[in-house]
C-alpha cells in the first residue's frame, strides 16, 4: 500500500485519516442486480445533475433530481439517490463540510483527459458505469508518463482526494484524470462531491 493510500472507514476516524494523507480508499463491490440495472439503464439525453445544500436537504432534492431524469424504475433511483446520501455523510465526516455540493452525471468521451488536481479542500468521487478515476501518487517522483504509476478505481469503490486549497508541502493534492473512453461507446455513471463555497468566498 503507498505511503498517500489508506483504506477510509465509514465512520468519523474518516476524518482523523484525511489530516494525514492524499488518497482514502473504500472499497466496495455493487451488489449484482444493481449493477446490471445501471448497466442496463438508458437515458434520452445525458445526465447532469447537481445539487447543492446542507446534508438534510439533499434526499428530496436528489430524488426529485432523479425522477426529472427519468433514470430508470423507482428503486433504482431510490437506491442512487441513498447511497448518495451515505456517501455524503461519509464526506461531511471526513471534510468537516457544512454545505454540499453533489454532481452526478453521465459521460462518454475523455472529460477531464489530462493529470490535474482540484481547486478544491476535497473531493469524493466514485464510478457507478464504466471505469472509474485514473490518478498517481502524490510527490517529486509522481510521473504521468510511465503507464506503471498510474492507478485506477475500480467500478464502485469510493475515493476522497486532497485537492489545492488543502494541499502542503508534506501533503501533496492527488494529480487524477477521467479514463480515455472516447470513441469506445462505453458510458461512464459518475459522482463527485465536494464542499459547497459559502457565500463569502
Amino acid at each position: 500500500m503507498l505511503r498517500d493510500e489508506a483504506a477510509a472507514p465509514p465512520s468519523s476516524s474518516a476524518r482523523r485519516l484525511m489530516q494525514s494523507r492524499s488518497i482514502c480508499l473504500l472499497p466496495r463491490e455493487l451488489e449484482p442486480r444493481i449493477a446490471e440495472a445501471l448497466d442496463a439503464m438508458s437515458l434520452a439525453q445525458p445526465l447532469r445533475l447537481r445539487v447543492t445544500g446542507a446534508e438534510e436537504t439533499l434526499p428530496r432534492a436528489l430524488l426529485d433530481a432523479l425522477d426529472e431524469a427519468a433514470l430508470g424504475p423507482d428503486w433504482l433511483a431510490e437506491w442512487l439517490a441513498s447511497d448518495v446520501m451515505r456517501l455524503a455523510r461519509l464526506y461531511r465526516e471526513a471534510t468537516g463540510a457544512k454545505e454540499l455540493r453533489v454532481r452526478l452525471e453521465t459521460i462518454a468521451d475523455d472529460a477531464c483527459r489530462l493529470f490535474h488536481v482540484d481547486f478544491v479542500r476535497f473531493r469524493l468521487v466514485t464510478t457507478y458505469r464504466g471505469p472509474g478515476t485514473q490518478w498517481i501518487a502524490p510527490g517529486p517522483d509522481a510521473d504521468p508518463l510511465a503507464e506503471n504509476s498510474i492507478r485506477r478505481l475500480e467500478r464502485g469503490w469510493v475515493a476522497i482526494m486532497r485537492g489545492e486549497k488543502a494541499a502542503s508541502a508534506a501533503l501533496h493534492a492527488l494529480p487524477h484524470r477521467s479514463p480515455p473512453i472516447a470513441g469506445t461507446g462505453v458510458e461512464r455513471l459518475f459522482l463527485a462531491i465536494d464542499e459547497a463555497p459559502s457565500p463569502s468566498r
